[in-house]
């Protein structure tokens, strides 16, 4: 179907996350932002190629916003993560490394997570990994 909308109607191919980054107005709500956090279930390698994660944390940074994220489990190294953009990651598992107890209690652990994030935002902001600019900042090793 969506061959026979590019072919016979002149549709254009768009990615999923570019699209919804359009029709929610991310980059309008970026202005002003001291922080941006986004995540997933499991941050890796597939989410590296272009899912959600790493459209918000493009926008954030387009925008000269600090991005974190949050995942349960992630198999990137941090040189990686930080490479992609990321200030910081927490990661569930961190604080419940049982998967099944983790996904029980998801609501809790994230919620012990934006205390640790609102903690680390003041840390963050002490060395610099805080930014607000109109160019695009150096990408640092996570701290």
């Amino acid at each position: 179907m969506g061959f026979g909308a590019l072919a016979v109607l002149g549709a254009q191919r768009v990615a999923g996350v570019d699209l919804v980054r359009d029709l929610t107005g991310l980059a309008e709500a970026l202005v002003g932002a001291d922080l941006v956090v986004t995540g997933e279930g499991s941050l890796d390698e597939q989410s590296l190629g272009g899912k959600t994660p790493m459209g918000v944390a493009q926008a954030a940074l387009d925008a000269g916003v600090t991005v974190v994220a949050v995942c349960g489990v992630t198999s990137l190294d941090d040189a990686r993560l930080a490479d992609a953009g990321f200030a910081r990651v927490y990661r569930l598992s961190d604080l419940e490394p049982d998967a099944d107890r983790s996904m029980a209690t998801a609501p809790a652990l994230l919620e012990s997570v934006g205390q640790i994030v609102a903690g680390d935002l003041a840390q963050l902001r002490a060395v610099g990994k805080v930014y607000r600019s109109t160019t695009r900042p150096e990408r640092t090793r996570l701290g």
